[in-house]
């Protein structure tokens, strides 16, 4: 079962890219599911560390973004 964090963090993921809008939708292992949760948190903590003016965390945070959109694309390659 989707929690709502994972299911923000999918139409985060669906969002930020657009080509590959469709595989998100159809991904359900709890990998994935994982994956799209702790994307959610960390841009939740990307926009809190930006409010507070905490550039390092914002870099490093977003440096965490890219890893887990990579993992994503991995699991969803791996599955199809």
């Amino acid at each position: 079962m989707m929690g709502p964090a994972a299911d923000r963090g999918r139409c985060r993921l669906m969002l930020r890219m657009p080509a590959w809008r469709a595989e998100p939708q159809q991904i359900t292992t709890p990998d994935f599911l994982d994956v799209c949760e702790a994307y959610e948190l960390i841009w939740n903590a990307i926009a809190a560390f930006d409010k507070a003016g905490a550039t390092e965390k914002v870099e490093e945070f977003r440096t965490l973004a890219e890893f887990l959109e990579g993992e994503a694309l991995l699991i969803a390659l791996h599955i199809h």
